[in-house]
């Protein structure tokens, strides 16, 4: 499988002295959905930095698909790597929508015709078509996320970085935002998230880098909510379903996988009830209590 990502002993310290990163080491292979998660402060945002070349790494720290990011031309880097910053205001700044997502491909030198071609497409990718003359500061945060995301679209990356694309929107702009992303995903493009949206988390990752300063998990999203000590140190969370299965477990509820999503909680339900009597026995034996209450506690809930 092609890599996409590779960083090696990427360490970084910012200029007041403060060390961020240590001794990175990441492997991405092309089409994969990457999830980076890890507490305020942990160092995703200056990772994403170096990612994209904003920062500067040491000779061959970072490779972007076989080549030396720090090689590469600024025109080189973004037709690779996009990145989509929290806050969309950080990036829409221009008059209309058609100027926002236009910006990328007029810098890119494309002629007029291709610029449009670019901008129409994005846009129809992240469901704004027709969007082209109106104003971002009348968007909604929604539909304002969706035009950030288009604007970077719109250079065509192949890997595609988004810090925090759930944070602060409504669940129906939530839902149409994490489709976007892993229809661009199966369309081919490599997605890296930052996110503490761990409810999300497992509908847009196969894998899970836990970063705070250094590497300090990796795995599926199972493999890393299940490992509780990891989630403590971290002070993480593990999706809402996932808690409420394990307390069922307590219950008597015979489960050897735990679901991590409200899909898989209403497959695991629909099998166990099929494969029984139709029915689910629950139960309160002398340790039941006992055992909710070391589980809560491991997951940081007192």
């Amino acid at each position: 499988m092609k890599e996409a990502i590779r960083v090696k002993g990427l360490t970084y310290s910012y200029p007041d002295g403060t060390p961020a990163l240590e001794d990175i080491d990441i492997t991405i292979n092309e089409g994969e959905r990457i999830v980076i998660v890890g507490p305020n402060g942990a160092g995703k945002t200056t990772l994403f930095l170096h990612l994209n070349g904003t920062l500067k790494s040491q000779d061959n720290t970072v490779m972007i698909f076989g080549k030396n990011l720090d090689d590469m031309k600024v025109e080189e880097r973004i037709k690779e790597v996009g990145i989509v910053f929290q806050d969309p205001d950080d990036q829409l700044f221009m008059p209309t929508i058609f100027d926002d997502v236009a910006f990328g491909p007029i810098n890119m030198g494309l002629d007029e015709e291709e610029v449009k071609n670019r901008v129409k497409k994005a846009l129809s990718r992240v469901g704004l078509e027709g969007f082209e003359d109106r104003v971002p500061h009348n968007l909604s945060y929604g539909q304002k996320k969706r035009a950030a995301l288009a604007a970077v679209l719109s250079m065509e990356p192949r890997i595609l970085i988004l810090d925090e694309p759930t944070a602060n929107l409504d669940p129906k702009s939530r839902a149409d935002l994490i489709q976007v992303i892993n229809d661009l995903n199966n369309d081919g493009i490599t997605t890296v998230i930052a996110m503490h949206d761990v409810n999300a988390l497992p509908t847009l990752s196969d894998r899970v880098y836990v970063l705070n300063g250094k590497i300090v998990g990796e795995g599926t999203p199972r493999e890393i909510f299940s490992n509780s000590e990891l989630l403590k140190m971290t002070h993480l969370e593990a999706p809402d379903v996932f808690k409420l299965f394990k307390v069922l477990t307590c219950f008597g509820y015979d489960c050897d996988t735990l679901p991590m999503s409200i899909d898989e909680a209403v497959e695991f339900l629909t099998r166990t009830i099929e494969s029984g009597s139709g029915h689910i026995h629950l139960h309160i034996h002398e340790h039941t209590h006992e055992e909710v209450r070391k589980f809560l506690d491991s997951y940081n809930h007192h």
